[in-house]
């Protein structure tokens, strides 16, 4: 016969305690405890008991004539523990005793190294013998017993070397050709990936006992570096799939569980070279393993809701490839599939598919990301056109407002202009003379500091032109306005207006009464510098509108174009930009409540002191207390104004932030729900599209 499965002409013994010795069970007296209850495809499952299998051979005459040998072979696959032989004549004396590991480095002359196969003994039919065999194993114990001619086990051996130099030659070609890659690249991905490569092929070299063709003739190491290589597949795929998908970009928090997860892989390979036991070493990196697993899939789902291209891809070859690892492990190591040639390989077979695809993945990756290079680079010099474009209107609109400037400068016009707050940020020759006080004296000045004891405060409010209804036209007539002069109370009458759309102020244009001859509309003016302005802020929406990876791709453009948005605010300082979409309006009364929370939960002063210290907001007399209309608006949608004023709430946030930055006992969520109020805030206005 070419060859005979042995399963239904052996019988066994089960050491549960494994502790028998040879002699102890080739005695007479042990013979009554063998039998042949087991599985008749010798899978004994997940098991510590110490298997011993008894065989009693009787040769032919011609076979014994002709000496040819015959092959004994233990598996595949190979033990995972020791295998001891014993060959004993007809007389029961030993002839040979034989010790088998997938890690030694010495060997017994009748022993035959296989790449495919099991553990395999040579046997010459030379008289009838006995052979005892001992063997043990802490994964899924699967070990089929076969006697082969030599012939026909060399006809099978090379159907099996077929699939195991494809396996090899294909992850050794894919190791040198992206470390070559990387070399020229230089893309740290590429690294990654050879690590994980060379991990795979270490596992691969362990669990079928290749490990002893490295021929490191040092067993200490061989079976340190077996054992290692779980941890080390665990740690590279870790990594890799972390630079892959860029986790730490759009994920901090997975990515700082891939951290620990890749150190507590580091902390298992620095344990593999303490222990000379590996049943618990390999159970801890088996359990590890599963958490890797598990954090990986999520990374790939996480990516893929987002609408990570990559993650998309990355899934795809996991998935695809996973198939095979999992009926290979199911298999080989928990024993749920029955064995034949697929389940046997599939294991390794979806390793090599996995990673055949990975690199290709690679490839593609590399693609995509020269693509959005070029993209970036036409969206630079698309960018660059337009800051051209705007530079050129910010200097004509610059040198109209420096003419509408020195005409206000060396006019006797009593102009004022003022801020949301009501401070005053520029007060004409005309109206300095009026009330016999210095530039410099008015400068960051409450004008209600300028209302004399006798004027009706509540006839000058900033609060009742902003709350109006009718937004084409908002000014109003102030009539028996007082205000202290240096020597002497003056009374005149006024008109305050709201100047510009986009990026608006308040001016006050006063009646000297020394002149009672009006020049026409004063305000006409400055109404036209404001309706250049806001044409003017189209074109900044449009830039600001640009994605944050553009800009950040063009960083000298970007500081120009800040020179520019800096450079248009010369009577104001205020921004240009006021969307008004329903998230926006959510976000600003968000932020707001935010912002008032922050600040009296810490400071433990009311909203009114918020307005006098941030000078951002107005305050008024409402029946004998101070109120702060404006700001309160922002609070609540009924109150909600039609036309927002957000950079005045981002301010707000900001000045809010910047006060209790120091302070120990604000508690950090609330801190960090207003630093996250403002960014969304920041993106909402920035995205904005005119």
């Amino acid at each position: 016969m070419e060859s005979i499965t042995l399963a239904e002409h052996v019988l066994l013994l089960k050491d549960d305690s494994a502790s028998l010795s040879f002699e102890e069970v080739s005695s007479p007296a042990s013979a009554s405890r063998f039998s042949r209850n087991f599985p008749e495809d010798l899978d004994f499952g997940y098991t510590d008991t110490a298997l011993w299998f008894k065989l009693d051979l009787d040769w032919e005459a011609g076979l014994v004539d002709e000496a040819t040998p015959y092959l004994l072979e233990i598996g595949p696959p190979k033990p995972t523990d020791d295998v001891f032989v014993w060959i004993l004549d007809s007389d029961g004396d030993v002839l040979e005793s034989m010790y088998m590991h997938n890690n030694q480095t010495e060997f017994h002359p009748r022993e035959v190294r296989t790449l495919p196969g099991g553990f395999v003994v040579r046997l010459q039919p030379e008289s009838d013998a006995t052979i005892y065999i001992r063997a043990t194993s802490f994964r899924n114990f699967h070990v089929p017993l076969t006697l082969w001619s030599e012939t026909a086990f060399k006809r099978n051996e090379a159907q099996g070397i077929l699939i195991m130099g494809l396996f090899y030659g294909t992850i050794g070609i894919m190791i040198l050709y992206n470390l070559f890659l990387y070399l020229t690249v230089r893309d740290r991905n590429y690294i990654y990936y050879v690590a994980y490569a060379a991990a795979v092929l270490l596992v691969y070299l362990g669990i079928n006992g290749h490990m002893v063709f490295l021929d490191l003739n040092d067993n200490y190491v061989m079976r340190h570096l077996s054992g290692a290589s779980v941890a080390l597949l665990s740690l590279t795929r870790l990594q890799f799939t972390r630079s892959f998908l860029d986790i730490d970009s759009y994920h901090k928090v997975l990515g700082r569980v891939f951290s620990v997860l890749i150190a507590i892989a580091v902390l298992l390979l620095l344990l593999a070279v303490v222990p000379e036991d590996f049943g618990l070493f390999q159970s801890s990196s088996l359990i590890f393993s599963f958490f890797a697993i598990g954090a990986i899939i999520y990374a790939m789902v996480d990516g893929v809701v987002r609408g990570h291209a990559l993650a998309k891809l990355y899934l795809l070859v996991t998935l695809i490839g996973e198939i095979g690892v999992i009926v290979g492990f199911g298999t080989l190591v928990l024993g749920v599939f029955p064995h034949n040639w697929f389940t046997d390989n599939a294991l390794f077979l979806g390793l090599m598919a996995e990673t055949v695809l990975f690199s290709f993945a690679l490839a593609w990756r590399f693609r995509l990301l020269e693509r959005e290079k070029q993209l970036v680079l036409q969206e630079k010099a698309r960018l660059e056109s337009e800051i051209q474009q705007f530079q050129l209107a910010e200097q004509q609109l610059k040198q109209s407002q420096n003419r509408l400037h020195q005409i206000l400068e060396h006019s006797d016009l009593s102009l004022v202009a003022l801020n949301e707050a009501g401070y005053i940020t520029f007060a004409s020759h005309g109206f300095c003379s009026l009330l016999g006080l210095n530039k410099a004296d008015l400068q960051e000045t409450e004008f209600a500091r300028l209302l004399a004891d006798s004027s009706n405060p509540e006839q000058f409010v900033l609060g009742n032109l902003s709350g109006q209804d009718d937004d084409s036209e908002l000014a109003m007539t102030i009539e028996n306005l007082a205000l202290q002069g240096r020597d002497a109370e003056i009374v005149v009458r006024g008109q305050l207006a709201q100047i510009g759309v986009e990026d608006a102020f308040y001016l006050l244009v006063l009646n000297d009464p020394r002149h009672e001859e009006g020049s026409g509309d004063p305000l006409l003016a400055f109404r036209m510098m404001a309706q250049a302005r806001d044409r003017l802020g189209s074109v900044s929406k449009q830039l600001q509108s640009l994605e944050p990876l553009l800009i950040d791709a063009a960083p000298q453009v970007r500081r120009e174009l800040q020179q520019v948005f800096e450079s248009l605010n010369s009577l104001t300082g205020n921004g240009s930009d006021s969307p008004t979409s329903h998230s926006l309006k959510s976000r600003l009364i968000e932020t707001m409540r935010l912002a008032v929370e922050c600040w009296e939960m810490y400071t433990s002063k009311t909203k009114v002191e918020l307005a006098q210290e941030s000078k951002l907001w107005a305050i008024v007399i409402d029946n004998g207390r101070l109120r702060t209309r404006t700001l309160d608006r922002y609070l609540g949608e009924e109150s909600f104004p039609k036309r927002p004023r957000w950079r005045q709430v981002a301010r707000t946030g900001y000045f809010v932030l910047a006060a209790i930055k120091d302070k120990q006992n604000l508690p950090a969520e609330t801190r960090e729900a207003l630093k996250y109020s403002l960014l969304e805030l920041q993106a909402l206005t920035s995205g904005e599209r005119s």
